[in-house]
């Protein structure tokens, strides 16, 4: 058997390899065929395995090996054996204990997955790197996370992790509805390590961030205007473009704005119906997702519908009236519905035929007339209308008694509600007509009073001087109320009437939704649900319980986003 080697070196000490320099045992007189390289890596004591590394054959003058497949950054003590035809020769002594030079990590964190975690974020979790994968000191060990938009040309952005035992990281600040790949790979001080291969996600989706592009409107009609409009720009949809809402209100008015729905994506145009006449209107268009509506289109613009024949008159009074002459006073209609270009009154005695009036026509300035030469204690018929250039509109009617013995009128009757005609939101209010004091009635005046409070507030100041009933409408549901109503003629107003009998409305569905705090997993298989009632004035009657709706997301289990057919799936609901 040949004897061990002696005066063993080590030189030239890399992240994977050593050399060792020796000195040749006996060779037992036959030449030696093998040098074989025994190691305790990692823990170096008197107790610990020796690990075969290396071997070389057929090099009987060797006098120096080099040792690779070493781990970088790692504690080894080497030590050798010659071989000859008889056998193996005794180890050597040990060597010296030696660390291997850091280098950048082999390997990539494995597992690496993602998920949704909201609009703007993805969830990105990995195995972290084995300590023997380290390379170098632990303490300098750590990760880059580089994601960027699928389809984008960039580079994309990198963030730094410095924790190495972290496995998780939620990136931030995205855009929504977003598809976005993302790696890993571990870092230490000497360097980077491979990529991990990229994996998929997408966004949650939200309301579109800004309305539809290129929005145009077209008066067709004195009471209809077209609507066209753009897509919403793809980086701004955030999610599956459901419709379309058309937001319009009258300009400069306090009218409450108005909405027309267009569902689906394929038509960007719209025709708004029942417009008012010669109307200037704000137009603005919103999309809408799953999620809710977004921005509107802005700056809104403005269109104005064709003009029309115009309404009639309103307010016309006879403030001075003698035995042969009468003076009338009149507002422009309440509906113009174009710029008024002149007004026509005709006249003539109520037993007359029409076809005997006297005809004048007016200046659109006027806003008053006198006649004279009419017949005392007589009953005359007059008419005004207004003219557009559209032609001449509705009429205004009115009667008046060549009289000096008019007064103020009497008091209608106690107004009455049949519990019939009593709604959540409305009621017909009905009265008989008290004496017209010889001037006749121009309109009635309807107040109401909430009970248990003590103010009385107008409801309408201009009811038909010819009805006998009206809807008092916009009340509230499941509330007390009382009536009264007053009578003007030309003179001046009757008292009011005695108040009518107190009558509660019906109750009527809420008109606010619950709100919800939070929902927050509560087992396996249940969640918590925590919710604010509505505003009790918003209840409207008495408050019997709850209904909750709720409805399975499905998801990709590839790509972790949502289906978006199957985000529509029915709702099942608890009572």
């Amino acid at each position: 058997l040949p004897g061990p080697p002696t005066n063993i070196a080590i030189t030239n000490i890399g992240p994977r390899s050593v050399n060792l320099q020796f000195k040749p045992g006996y060779d037992g007189k036959t030449s030696i065929s093998r040098w074989l390289v025994e190691a305790q890596v990692g823990v170096v004591g008197e107790n610990e395995d020796w690990l075969m590394v290396h071997q070389v054959s057929n090099e009987p003058e060797a006098r120096f090996l080099e040792v690779p497949g070493l781990n970088p950054y790692t504690f080894y003590r080497f030590r050798m054996h010659q071989v000859n035809i008889v056998g193996n020769s005794p180890s050597s002594q040990p060597s010296r204990k030696i660390q291997t030079l850091p280098a950048p990590p082999d390997m990539a964190p494995a597992n690496v997955t993602l998920r949704t975690a909201s609009e703007t974020s993805l969830w990105l979790r990995w195995m972290p790197l084995p300590e023997w994968e380290y390379n170098g000191n632990a303490e300098q060990v750590g990760y880059r996370v580089q994601y960027y938009r699928v389809g984008s040309q960039g580079r994309g952005l990198t963030h730094i992790i410095t924790d190495r035992l972290e496995r998780e990281f939620t990136i931030e600040d995205l855009e929504e509805w977003t598809e976005y790949e993302v790696r890993v790979q571990a870092v230490n001080g000497i360097g980077m390590g491979p990529w991990s291969q990229p994996v998929r996600g997408r966004t949650r989706e939200s309301v579109p961030s800004c309305g539809p592009t290129n929005v145009s409107a077209f008066a067709t009609t004195s009471s209809s205007i077209l609507v066209r409009w753009f897509e919403v720009p793809e980086h701004d949809r955030n999610g599956l473009i459901l419709g379309y809402k058309v937001m319009y209100k009258e300009k400069d008015s306090d009218s409450a704005v108005r909405f027309w729905m267009v569902e689906g994506n394929a038509s960007h145009s719209v025709q708004l119906t029942s417009l008012g006449k010669y109307v200037l209107y704000e137009i603005q268009v919103l999309a809408f997702t799953r999620i809710g509506d977004g921005r509107p289109s802005s700056p809104p613009i403005l269109e104005r519908t064709l003009d029309d024949v115009p309404g009639p008159p309103v307010g016309i009074l006879f403030p001075e009236v003698r035995t042969t002459s009468v003076r009338l006073i009149w507002q422009s209609p309440a509906q113009p519905n174009g710029i008024i270009l002149a007004y026509q009154i005709t006249y003539h005695l109520n037993s007359t035929n029409s076809n005997a009036a006297t005809v004048d026509v007016l200046n659109p300035s006027t806003r008053q007339y006198t006649v004279t030469n009419l017949k005392p204690e007589s009953v005359y018929v007059f008419r005004i209308t207004a003219q557009t250039r559209k032609g001449w509109g509705d009429a205004a009617e009115a009667l008046v008694v060549t009289t000096e013995k008019r007064a103020r009128p009497q008091p209608t009757s106690r107004p009455i509600v049949p519990q019939k005609d009593v709604e959540s939101r409305q009621v017909r209010l009905s009265w008989e007509p008290g004496s017209d004091g010889l001037s006749p009635v121009r309109y009635y005046t309807v107040q109401l009073k909430e009970l248990p409070e003590n103010n009385w507030t107008v409801h309408s100041a201009s009811v038909n001087h010819e009805a006998t009933s009206y809807i008092v409408s916009r009340l509230k549901p499941f509330t007390s109320y009382q009536f009264r109503v007053k009578a003007t003629n030309d003179i001046g107003d009757s008292e009011y009437s005695e108040e009518s009998e107190a009558i509660t409305t019906l109750q009527d569905a809420p008109d606010e939704a619950p709100t919800i705090l939070s929902v927050t997993p509560h087992t396996t298989t249940s969640v918590l649900i925590r919710w604010q009632p509505p505003a009790e004035e918003k209840i409207n009657g008495i408050l019997l319980g709850f209904r909750i709706r709720y409805r399975e997301l499905l998801y990709d289990r590839l790509r972790h986003y949502i289906h978006t057919v199957n985000s529509l799936s029915s709702w099942a609901e608890l009572n």
